[in-house]
């Protein structure tokens, strides 16, 4: 019996040993497992931590090379910059628009222009001019210029990184050329534009606040136990490499928590809980880092709002909403009306502030599922999603336009401004995000030509009007690059003795189908498409050559306002002048009062150059703008002419004749003699001449005839020995 009691404690010790090893080996087998788990956890956190750091490096490297790419294609694909840079001022031009800018810009601090022989225009650096040529400053200086020389419009412009002797410099060159593509110009004849930005400290630190990568450094070659992506240069080869520690941030968690796993020791439930909370926390940590970097990429840092690659996601994310739920996605671009004056008044500081303060008004006449973005600068965009047959009254465009009208309240001051808003729009979302903003564009484009303050929605007869007008324009070069424009000339009477005094040149444009285009066209269109300075320089010799043959009549020359922003316009007169053996105290300059009121220190200083060399300069179209009693004395104009709105009222308005001698006599007590144009009627004639204009225009006396039509009056006259007379037979 001791025997069989004996047995059975051993068989218990045995059975109770076998637990325990089973135990053990189980213990150890999980240990083991729990171990191999925390490690994977660990190492998956941090390579996990490492691939999003390397994929905001590598996003921050991109998106510095777009935006000095940006940079570059809003400067070099440029119609004032190509015409610039191929006339005779070019240096001085370059150095105002972008070299001088290099002291201080935050997106380069070093211009160059090159010609089509790769040789240095103008080189400048931090505002000064380079005291070695680019070559021997940047490497592979000249495989950029070739690449610039190489890509299309339509292409990527190149950028990338280089060695300098200043140190690592992000890079980028495009050829300057119209803003439209023209395919009968050589990219080898171009001017190339090429803007650097030395990647400094301070760039890194912003690198690295900007994308969240703690540590960032920038370095001639890889860092052991550091990240790092490459900067490729215009070879593709490494020229430099941003460096930084990874965060390891699943080590970190498992090291905050490693106290209390082996205080937990034997206690297996807690260590594999404390694992769990350990993996969780590691992996809410890196949501949270990945949300936030995400956020920063996708808004404006300024409003918060979407920025313009936010816009781009959430519209197709709306788009694909509005396929499946029958609905339809609207896109309004809106563009601030008077922004610009706010921050010439008052400074960028207080236009930020107002940026502020639209971004709020635009948050809160948001509509649900709608969202809004600032696309840049002072324009914005708002996206809603509305039923196919809904009709808002009054209209979404129409309340933001009613919310920014109200005045801001910035800083004390009261600000007034208002939107013009133009809008897309894509049923059940099929139009492409692109094709959508391209349309919101053209009518926001429409919107500002139609006056601003308004809201215009997208037609298809939008992109038939842009046709038809591209094609004008290249009518209008062919025919200004063959002298096609014809000028016509209508006479000004004398007002007491009916004598022609003088001819006032009107441009004529007839196409070679015959149809004859009016100036109120072709003059609008050659000033949007920066033709303004040919057509104008093309009618003023016309007419001086033409003019020359009359020495006893004045001449009068319609000036656009545009052209008197060109610094070499009084050098181009005094030159053709000459040309012509023109007397210039002969011509008057014909400039209307928009001129006082878009650049007025700029217009004083055309105006004092051209009578520095004795052309006289007449106020065009008084009465129909805004000119003060200031402004003509200010300027010191030789004539005023009266418009012919004001003539026209004495046949409709009992108080046009009042209105009439009240201007009359404003620039009779200023000494300013008076021009009325546009008399149709005698009694119109006789109201002007008692009003005390001393010279008369119009259809009554002379449509505007040929230049033989004039030599033949003119050469009639003299040899009766008198004054030449109206035309009796073109009496209208």
């Amino acid at each position: 019996m001791h025997r069989n009691t004996g047995s059975e404690s051993r068989r218990t010790q045995l059975l109770v040993l076998l637990i325990a090893a089973v135990f053990i080996l189980v213990a150890a087998a999980l240990a083991g497992l729990v171990a191999g788990s925390i490690t994977t956890l660990t190492t998956t956190a941090d390579d996990i931590d490492d691939q999003r750091a390397l994929q905001a490096t590598s996003g921050a490297v991109q998106a510095l090379r777009k935006q000095m790419a940006a940079t570059l294609r809003d400067n070099a694909y440029w119609d004032d910059a190509y015409a610039e840079v191929n006339s005779d001022t070019r240096v001085d031009w370059i150095i105002e628009n972008w070299a001088s800018t290099s002291a201080d810009y935050p997106l380069y601090d070093t211009a160059i222009v090159v010609d089509s022989r790769n040789l240095p225009v103008v080189a400048y650096r931090k505002g000064v001019p380079m005291d070695v040529t680019p070559n021997e400053f940047f490497e592979d200086f000249q495989a950029l210029i070739d690449a610039a020389r190489r890509v299309r419009m339509s292409d990527e412009v190149p950028v990338h990184f280089a060695r300098s002797a200043a140190g690592t410099e992000l890079i980028g060159a495009a050829a300057i050329q119209p803003f439209e593509s023209d395919e009968s110009l050589d990219s080898q004849d171009f001017y190339v534009l090429v803007f650097a930005k030395l990647i400094t400290t301070a760039v890194v630190a912003e690198v690295s606040d900007s994308f969240a990568i703690a540590g960032l450094d920038l370095d001639s070659k890889p860092a052991a136990e550091r990240l790092e992506v490459a900067l490729k240069g215009v070879s593709s080869k490494d020229v430099a490499f941003f460096t930084w520690p990874s965060m390891a941030p699943g080590t970190k968690s498992y090291e905050r928590v490693d106290g209390d796993l082996q205080a937990a020791g034997v206690i297996l439930i807690l260590f594999l809980c404390s694992i769990g909370v350990a993996g969780g926390i590691t992996i809410r940590n890196l949501r949270n880092s990945e949300h936030a970097s995400r956020h920063r990429a996708l808004h404006d840092p300024l409003t918060g709002l979407l920025n313009r690659g936010g816009l781009l996601e959430n519209v197709a994310a709306a788009s694909e909403r509005a396929r499946h739920s029958g609905k339809q996605v609207k896109l309004h671009f809106i563009d601030l009306d008077g922004f610009k004056a706010v921050n010439d008044a008052w400074g960028h500081a207080v236009g930020d502030a107002l940026i502020v303060a639209v971004a709020h008004r635009l948050r809160d006449a948001l509509p649900n599922d709608a969202f809004a973005a600032r696309l840049g600068g002072d324009e914005f965009a708002v996206v809603t999603v509305d039923e196919l047959d809904a009709e808002l009254v009054p209209s979404f465009g129409g309340r933001l336009q009613d919310a920014l009208a109200s005045l801001f309240e910035i800083d004390g001051r009261s600000i007034e401004i208002g939107c013009s808003i133009g809008v897309a729009v894509s049923e059940h979302g099929v139009v492409q995000t692109s094709e959508l903003m391209r349309r919101a564009d053209i009518a926001l484009y429409r919107a500002k030509d139609l006056g601003r303050g308004i809201t215009i929605d997208f037609d298809d007869s939008f992109d038939v009007d842009a046709l038809q007008q591209a094609e004008l324009e290249n009518e209008l070069r062919a025919t200004l690059l063959t002298g096609g424009i014809s000028v016509m000339f209508q006479p000004l009477i004398d007002a007491r003795s009916g004598a022609v005094t003088g001819v006032e040149a009107l441009a004529r444009w007839r196409k070679e189908d015959g149809v004859a285009i009016p100036p109120d066209i072709f003059i609008p269109l050659a000033e949007r498409a920066g033709m303004i300075d040919l057509l104008g320089m093309q009618v003023l010799r016309t007419s001086l050559n033409a003019a020359a043959a009359w020495p006893a009549l004045r001449l009068g020359v319609n000036i656009s306002p545009l052209q008197l922003k060109n610094p070499r316009f009084v050098e181009q007169v005094e030159e053709a002048t000459k040309a012509a053996d023109f007397d210039p105290r002969r011509l008057i300059v014909e400039v209307t009062e928009s001129v006082l009121i878009s650049n007025p220190e700029q217009a004083r200083r055309a105006i004092d150059g051209l009578k520095k060399i004795g052309v006289k300069v007449a106020l065009d179209d008084f009465g129909s703008g805004y000119a003060s009693i200031g402004s003509l004395r200010r300027f010191g104009f030789d004539r005023m002419k009266v418009d012919r709105s004001l003539v026209a009222a004495l046949e409709v308005d009992q108080n046009a004749g009042a209105v009439l001698q009240a201007t009359v006599a404003l620039a009779n007590a200023l000494q300013i003699p008076v021009t009325a144009e546009g008399i149709e009627t005698e009694r119109q004639a006789t109201v002007l001449r008692l009003s005390g204009c001393d010279e008369l225009q119009g259809y009554l006396f002379s449509r505007p005839v040929s230049a033989d039509e004039v030599t033949a009056l003119y050469c009639g006259a003299e040899a009766g020995g008198r004054q030449p007379r109206a035309f009796a037979d073109t009496h209208h």
